[in-house]
Parts: C-alpha cells; sequence; structure tokens
C-alpha cells in the first residue's frame, strides 16, 4: 500500500533537547517499522529555529541521507569540521559518523531525514 503522509498530521511530534540548550528542535518522525510498518527506513521532518542544533551524534548501523526542504546550516563533524549547506541540498552520512546540524540562519531550517537500516533518533 502507497502512503501519502502529511508530517504536520503526526498524532504527536517529538521535542528534542527541550532540557539542553541551544539543540531545541521539532521532529515530525512519519516512517518506521511502527509507524508504517516499514522493513529497513525510518524518516520524517526536522524543524530548527534560528541558531538551535542537533547534539552530536550517530546512528551506528544506519546510513542517512538528508534533504534541506529551506532554511540553510552547517553540518560539523567530530573533528569540528564544518561544510555549510543551503535549501535543495542533500548531505549523506555514512552509518557510524558522528554529526551534528546547525541552523546557521535566520529562518527556520526543515530538513528530511531518512536512515536504513532503522535505529534511534538522538536523546538530545
Amino acid at each position: 500500500m502507497i502512503h501519502v503522509i502529511d508530517p504536520f498530521a503526526v498524532e504527536r511530534p517529538l521535542w528534542l533537547g527541550l532540557d539542553d540548550e541551544g539543540h531545541r528542535r521539532k521532529v515530525y518522525k512519519v516512517v518506521d517499522e511502527r509507524l508504517r510498518g516499514a522493513e529497513f527506513l525510518t524518516g520524517g521532518l526536522t524543524i530548527f529555529e534560528p541558531g538551535e542544533a542537533s547534539s552530536l551524534h550517530d546512528h551506528p548501523e544506519s546510513e542517512e541521507i538528508n534533504f534541506i526542504v529551506k532554511g540553510s546550516g552547517e553540518v560539523v563533524t567530530e573533528e569540528g569540521e564544518r561544510t555549510p549547506f543551503g535549501p535543495h541540498t542533500f548531505m549523506y552520512i555514512p552509518k557510524g559518523v558522528r554529526h551534528q546540524h546547525v541552523n546557521t540562519g535566520r529562518e527556520p531550517l526543515w530538513l528530511v531525514f531518512v536512515y536504513g537500516p532503522h535505529g534511534t533518533l538522538p536523546a538530545t
């Protein structure tokens, strides 16, 4: 069965990083084994307000691809290397590579994420 999904109709979006200043973001997970019965993929939309970032994290057993719908920012590696990105660009992150998404712009950053096989979202 094909699913057409409105991320904003998700019954309960997740807030990550609420207790960690600078790491607040809203996550609309729309695909995983529980939500859609996906065998291999987890995906959704993360919205970062200006100045907000994810924690430095990895997906130990999962490859990840991101698409930037709107906004701009940097992806930061564990070594501190910063690579800028803008709207309509993709990122590929190999499994186990620690990374951090940072909104360096003046508007919300909308980042679509897909990773597989399944893993967990960062806790912060």
